[in-house]
């Protein structure tokens, strides 16, 4: 008799990628892209996956606080607003809009 094998159900929610995307502290500036699309991982948008908008990101090696923008490549898709903090190298995000 046929028994199907169980399957692996992914339900990654807008309300994950936001907590994963708040609990970045403290990353290397040139780590930080990755450790962004890493907070989207197992998400996608109608089938979408790609995450955009780094190209039009502030140099944040910078000092200070930025803003930053990522979504996933799709044109309805949500665009979230990214706060963060830089210094000494390390950015800490702030805020996700």
């Amino acid at each position: 008799m046929f028994e199907p094998q169980p399957r692996k159900v992914l339900n990654v929610t807008l309300k994950d990628v936001i907590q994963r995307l708040e609990a970045l502290r403290e990353i290397e500036h040139t780590a930080f892209k990755d450790a962004v699309i890493e907070a989207f991982d197992e998400y996608d948008y109608e089938g979408e996956e790609e995450v955009t908008g780094f190209e039009n990101w502030p140099d944040i090696s910078a000092q200070g606080q930025h803003e930053l923008h990522v979504k996933i490549d799709h044109e309805d898709a949500y665009e979230f607003s990214i706060h963060i903090t830089g210094k000494d190298g390390l950015i800490s995000v702030t805020e996700v809009l």
